[in-house]
């Protein structure tokens, strides 16, 4: 497979240092070290598929992202996104915290997060196409509930009269990394009630006797660096119809900016810049004068980069010119490469050092075209039976997955070097 014409740059930021090497994911003789732990010894302990967690990450991720808050010394409350990883040990670290609340995007959700121990008051609620069953699901639960559409309000008002809503607004200015994770913009998209429909459902609100507690918008997922800047055109779109609306309704109690933080997938890509976007937020908030409450909702942001997969090669072959490597798993496990296009970065858990000499094309085991992990990337040697890591893979893995072609779904297991009580993993 000696063919290295399509050589991705990202395996080689740096001649000593991997660009994603980082504490508890590292190198050591050759071989890719988990949490502490050879990820080869993992993948022969727990089979494969298998989902390798690091818990003390998570940690770092929400304390990243709260501490920068917490700076600003402003009301604020970071919600973490369930539907990204639903996985118990995480759920159960971010709760123990006593800090984080949760974001909640079905019944089914917020009733979990109630049994995982979140206080009402520390769960929000926000989806799309909402039933009448499932506002009945939430009737007298003294959760955040964002209203997204104007048919919401008025299943509200019919079932849980006089209730406190909150009203998703849909900015109509949108950042994401693809044009799938762009919830707002110039393409009309599902999400939150649009600007021309907002005297509507103010009027709702105002008729039905609904009391309005706040604002909410979500605009996109996985942008990072400059895309900033795009981000705070919404905020300040989202700071605006605020205003207006405290003029004629009376005093907010929070304005929540979603989630959408992403990370680098790949060498070169730039980091989130935490303290500027929490300084941001805070600082176009106090505008308002009012002492309102920021809210966020990261989700992958808090778990991308807190697992790797790893799968071993069942197949090593060259067909029509291009070398495949298959893997024992698909988008039925993950599907980010193939259903939204992310670059995902594989490692050869014994190479993991090495220059890459082939270029090839990392595939699953799903009977469909799209099941494509990594295309025309270079790697070193690979043969069937090796164990291959495909990093960030924390987010919208395991809470996506499907049992497409009646593949099997990926075995789980959590560690940490600190502790953790709820680590799995020895």
């Amino acid at each position: 497979m000696k063919n290295v014409s399509n050589f991705h740059p990202s395996v080689l930021a740096d001649s000593l240092v991997p660009w994603w090497e980082r504490p508890g994911l590292s190198i050591q003789d050759d071989r890719l070290v988990i949490a502490g732990h050879d990820a080869l010894a993992l993948a022969s302990k727990y089979g494969t598929p298998l989902f390798a967690y690091d818990l003390d990450r998570l940690e770092d991720n929400f304390f990243r992202l709260y501490n920068a808050f917490a700076r600003q010394e402003h009301p604020f409350q970071v919600f973490y996104a369930v539907k990204a990883n639903r996985y118990a040990p995480i759920v159960k670290t971010l709760q123990a915290l006593g800090l984080a609340g949760i974001d909640a995007a079905s019944p089914r959700e917020v009733h979990a997060a109630l049994e995982a121990g979140f206080p009402e008051e520390r769960i929000t609620f926000t989806n799309v196409s909402v039933s009448r069953r499932d506002v009945e699901q939430l009737k007298g639960l003294n959760i955040l509930l964002n209203c997204d559409s104007i048919s919401m309000l008025h299943k509200v008002a019919d079932i849980d009269p006089g209730r406190r809503v909150g009203l998703r607004i849909n900015p109509q200015v949108g950042v994401g990394i693809s044009e799938n994770l762009t919830y707002a913009g110039a393409r009309a998209t599902k999400f939150g009630v649009y600007l021309d429909a907002l005297p509507e459902a103010l009027r709702v609100i105002q008729d039905r006797g609904l009391r309005l507690q706040g604002l909410h918008m979500h605009v996109g997922c996985g942008w990072t660096g400059s895309a900033i800047t795009q981000f705070f055109q919404a905020v300040d779109r989202l700071i605006n119809i605020a205003s207006d609306i405290i003029a004629t309704f009376g005093p907010l109690e929070y304005l929540n900016f979603g989630g959408g933080l992403g990370i680098p997938l790949k060498a070169g890509d730039s980091s989130v810049d935490v303290n500027l976007y929490a300084q941001g937020i805070v600082d176009r908030v106090r505008q308002l004068g009012l002492g309102i409450k920021v809210c966020v909702e990261p989700g992958d942001y808090m778990v991308k980069d807190t697992a790797t997969m790893l799968s071993e090669v069942v197949m090593a072959e060259n067909k029509g010119g291009v070398n495949f490597v298959g893997v024992n798993t698909g988008f039925n496990v993950h599907c980010g490469a193939s259903h939204y296009g992310l670059f995902q970065e594989f490692i050869h858990t014994e190479r993991a050092s090495q220059w890459p000499t082939d270029t090839v094309s990392i595939v699953g085991n799903i009977n469909e075209v799209i099941d494509v992990f990594a295309a025309d990337r270079a790697m070193p040697p690979i043969a069937e039976g090796d164990i291959l890591a495909m990093i960030n893979a924390g987010g919208y893995g395991t809470s996506m997955t499907s049992e497409h072609c009646l593949r099997e779904a990926a075995v789980e297991a959590a560690f940490s070097q600190r502790g953790n009580p709820f680590a799995t993993g020895e």
